[in-house]
């Protein structure tokens, strides 16, 4: 299955892609700038990794974002909203605005220490129970701490908003002239291992989660033993969005029609009563 790139639609004007789309360069010191991959997951489990090339500033950082963020918005920063999870080049996870995260149902801070050019930033988020983990190089360890293992679930950084059900895409921040990350999402061999269980890269095209149906139900009943016949036709459609980055807006349409009693030939006493469901 083929993996995802970054988006040449969905970035701040002032970065630049190159390398078929999976190197993105801040080509000024003028500006935040964010870039998103062209697909997003809304359910499952991904394993991808980013090299940052040059990581100078402390807005820079990799992550996950939802579509509404603006591409001169942060992933990793106070002031970011919801929707966003991010490593900083200062060594700080962000989820959400908040550098305080729940780990594990308890509040710890987490903190890499100064993110170090050419260094490989593995990402790990699995998008049902909603939670992500963050790990420098083939050796680092999960979230800072020994024992943290999304194979197991373990010590994972939790996104409310993102995920189960509400589409993530991978995004980084550029904050400084010349600052660089190349993601591989999963076209050529990784750094680290893959955590059993996850899917190794970022695959194009967004799950569908099994609960997200679309179903058209057509009923009618013709009452033709009574005298007092009347035909009622209702018609329901109920459309889930598949398609939208929120699987909750969905459209419902429901159209009753009622037609009272006219002309009606009615069979005989004991005829039969036509039900017909489509």
């Amino acid at each position: 299955m083929a993996n995802t790139t970054f988006n040449p639609s969905d970035k701040q004007a002032n970065i630049v892609l190159t390398n078929a789309n999976l190197t993105a360069r801040m080509n000024t010191s003028l500006q935040n700038g964010l870039v998103r991959a062209i697909d997003k997951q809304t359910f499952g489990k991904f394993y991808w990794e980013c090299t940052v090339d040059a990581f100078t500033n402390v807005g820079s950082a990799v992550g996950m974002a939802w579509s509404v963020l603006p591409t001169t918005g942060s992933i990793a920063s106070a002031g970011a909203a919801f929707g966003v999870v991010g490593l900083a080049r200062n060594g700080q996870v962000w989820a959400e605005g908040a550098s305080t995260l729940s780990i594990d149902g308890s509040s710890t801070t987490i903190s890499f220490g100064t993110v170090a050019s050419a260094t490989v930033v593995c990402v790990a988020v699995d998008l049902t129970t909603r939670l992500v983990w963050f790990r420098l190089g083939a050796a680092g360890n999960w979230n800072n701490l020994a024992g943290r293992n999304p194979a197991t679930g373990v010590g994972g950084v939790f996104i409310g908003s993102l995920g189960n059900g509400v589409a993530a895409y991978p995004a980084i921040n550029l904050s400084a002239l010349n600052d660089q990350i190349t993601a591989n999402f999963g076209d050529t061999a990784f750094t680290g291992a893959v955590p059993s269980g996850y899917t190794s890269g970022f695959t194009a095209g967004a799950s569908v989660p099994t609960n997200a149906l679309a179903s058209q139900a057509l009923a009618e009943h013709w009452l033709t033993t009574n005298p007092d016949a009347q035909i009622t036709q209702v018609v329901a459609e109920h459309w889930a969005s598949v398609t939208s980055d929120n699987l909750q807006a969905v459209v419902t349409q429901v159209l009753i029609e009622h037609w009272a009693s006219v002309a009606v030939v009615v069979p005989a006493a004991g005829g039969p009563i036509v039900t017909m469901i489509h």
